[in-house]
C-alpha cells in the first residue's frame, strides 16, 4: 500500500469556462490547457489540494 502523504501537495488544474462553471480538473497542466481549447474564452486555474499548506512568504 502506497503512502498517502505524496498527494498532499499536488496541484489541480481546473478549466473554468466564460460563466464560471467547472468543466474539467486534472493534476496535469498541460491536458487542462489542451481541454481549455475547446471552450471558447475559457482559462486554466490552479487549485491547492485541501490539505496543502500556503508557502511561506
Amino acid at each position: 500500500m502506497t503512502c498517502s502523504c505524496q498527494n498532499k501537495n499536488r496541484e489541480t488544474h481546473e478549466v473554468v469556462t466564460e460563466a464560471g462553471k467547472v468543466v474539467f480538473s486534472s493534476s496535469s497542466k498541460p491536458t487542462a490547457t489542451a481541454v481549455s481549447k475547446r471552450y471558447p474564452n475559457s482559462e486554466v486555474r490552479t487549485k491547492s489540494k485541501a490539505g496543502a499548506q500556503a508557502a511561506p512568504k
